[in-house]
């Protein structure tokens, strides 16, 4: 594979901002709200496909609106540095979140973007979830955006714009794949409010996971850029 360290880079990155506790949280409360509403498991596959697919949609177009803003200004490698500078700051917040959660501020979805997100998670409808999907694409960078931003600094930096592109592609396509599994098990309640335990139990340890990724990402941007 041509660069494979860079796309090694990248499909790891997503893979590991895949696991953020944001997305992954709304699609099995999502899910398990419809289920309390009594709707259809054909309704309810339907609904997880638009959810995730406006969840890769919006996160993608935000990377290629970054890209192309970084490349159009001619700043690609100050971008990078940028990118690695907040992955490290993010990184270190989250591993405060985790080692010390009463200290500050914890980094999550906004208690306003949370309500909305509710709101319309209770209409039930094909067009809620597709709404409910921008409004978490939108609003789970404190979650993960990081790692994301870093990733698109250091595309910028070695890549063209369609090249970077491609990246952005596999990059969000390993995002939403804990999604996609999740979203393959659906149909079964069963199994629904056993990951929901998982997530509530569990969950937060990806706090320390994607604070130690952002970190070592960080510096690797310092490094190749």
């Amino acid at each position: 594979m041509e660069n494979w360290p860079l796309w090694t880079a990248v499909i790891a990155s997503g893979l590991i901002d895949s696991f953020n506790p944001c997305a992954i949280t709304v699609l099995l409360l999502f899910i398990g709200l419809l289920f309390s509403l009594q709707k259809t498991r054909k309704l309810i596959l339907a609904m997880g496909f638009f959810y995730i697919l406006s969840v890769y949609i919006t996160y993608l177009l935000i990377g290629m609106g970054i890209l192309k803003l970084t490349i159009f200004f001619s700043t690609p490698h100050f971008m990078a540095y940028i990118g690695a500078v907040i992955a490290l700051i993010f990184g270190l917040w989250n591993l405060k979140d985790y080692f010390f959660p009463k200290l500050g501020p914890t980094l999550k979805i906004s208690l306003g973007a949370r309500q909305l997100i509710s709101e319309w998670s209770f209409k039930g409808t094909i067009f809620a979830a597709i709404v409910v999907g921008f409004l978490v694409g939108m609003t789970e960078f404190p979650c993960s955006g990081a790692i994301y931003l870093a990733v698109v600094g250091l595309l910028s930096a070695k890549t063209t714009f369609w090249q970077g592109f491609s990246y952005l592609l596999v990059y969000n396509l390993m995002f939403v794949l804990p999604l996609i599994l999740i979203y393959v098990f659906s149909n079964n309640r069963l199994i629904v409010e056993k990951m929901t335990f998982w997530q509530e139990t569990k969950g937060y340890t990806m706090k320390l996971v994607l604070g130690i990724t952002m970190i070592i990402l960080g510096i690797l941007i310092f490094v190749l850029v």
